[in-house]
């Protein structure tokens, strides 16, 4: 087997780099607001980074769009109107379309230009999303969109980049963010967000999220998302004013799924979304143990760095 020419290198810890091999750079250019890349792999097809970090890939995104947003979309029951911030690719809106109870889908994304780029090199993720009479799609500030939000959503879906230094994302991650969110579901409305990886030499950020989270919300729930594109677990959040488990319960879910979802979905079913609520003692105990909330004041801020090199 050839060696890849082009090496992508991610900061996964201070001492850990993940290399992403790539056949060809489609797309490479910076924004407004972040550095956009997509590129053509051998083992994962095609590849989304943005500021230097791997979002997702076309032969497991479907593992991380289906576990971000059908967890929340069968907690709410029967969804109406959802909201997503962020996304860029569309494959969160695809998700929240399959269901034919949803007649309304907000997406924000700040970053025109990103989104442009997914419409174009990356369809496969969106598959016609953006084209849906249900969707109004907007580029604003998503914290500006959530005071103004008049009539309250049943699902708001938060998928940020994580909140680098400098990057588009850094206040969606505070306390503030969190009680907007709060203010624009209705009572049994569900939120989910992407929270930063879940392995142990990384769950900090992921606690520190969550310990805030639990400030607004009654009931906030970690799960992982085990694609592999990522080298590590990733930790998301599922959260409402009311109990979660008893609104996961495969027997009331699975008649759910079957009657209102267009076509079948390849991770999640009733049982996998109500599995991944079983939350591991480790991680537990991080959450219960960190003292940190973000706030506005003091946000979250992690550090990266990518690289390029040439094979040899």
């Amino acid at each position: 087997m050839e060696d890849a020419g082009i090496w992508l290198r991610e900061l996964i810890t201070p001492y850990d780099v993940y290399l992403h091999g790539a056949s060809e750079i489609l797309l490479w250019r910076r924004t407004e607001f972040q550095e956009i890349c997509i590129v053509q792999t051998e083992a994962f097809g095609k590849k989304l980074f943005l500021d230097g970090i791997v979002q997702s890939s076309e032969a497991d995104e479907f593992i991380y769009h289906e576990a971000l947003v059908q967890p929340a979309m069968l907690t709410a029951g029967m969804p109406r109107r959802v909201l997503v911030l962020g996304g860029g690719e569309g494959a969160c809106l695809r998700e929240v379309l399959r269901w034919d109870t949803v007649t309304e889908a907000v997406m924000i994304d700040i970053d025109a230009e990103v989104v442009s780029a997914c419409r174009a090199h990356l369809p496969e993720w969106s598959q016609g999303a953006f084209h849906d009479p249900r969707v109004q799609l907007l580029h604003t500030d998503a914290v500006q969109y959530l005071e103004h939000v008049r009539e309250p959503f049943d699902v708001i879906i938060s998928d940020m980049t994580d909140p680098v230094e400098d990057g588009p994302s850094t206040f969606c991650f505070t306390r503030e963010y969190f009680r907007r969110v709060q203010a624009a579901l209705g009572d049994h409305g569900v939120f989910a967000l992407q929270a930063g990886p879940l392995s142990p030499p990384e769950i900090s950020l992921h606690a520190k999220v969550l310990r805030t989270m639990e400030l607004e919300f009654g009931h906030v729930q970690a799960y992982p998302c085990n694609a592999a594109v990522y080298g590590r677990p990733l930790g998301f959040a599922v959260a409402s004013r009311t109990p979660i488990h008893a609104r996961l319960d495969p027997e009331r879910t699975a008649p759910v799924l079957d009657a209102h979802v267009r076509g079948p979905l390849r991770y999640i079913d009733a049982h996998v979304a109500r599995g991944l609520m079983a939350t591991p003692p480790f991680v537990r105990a991080a959450i219960d143990a960190s003292d940190v909330v973000y706030t506005d004041a003091v946000p979250p801020r992690t550090a990266h760095a990518a690289g390029w090199e040439a094979g040899a």
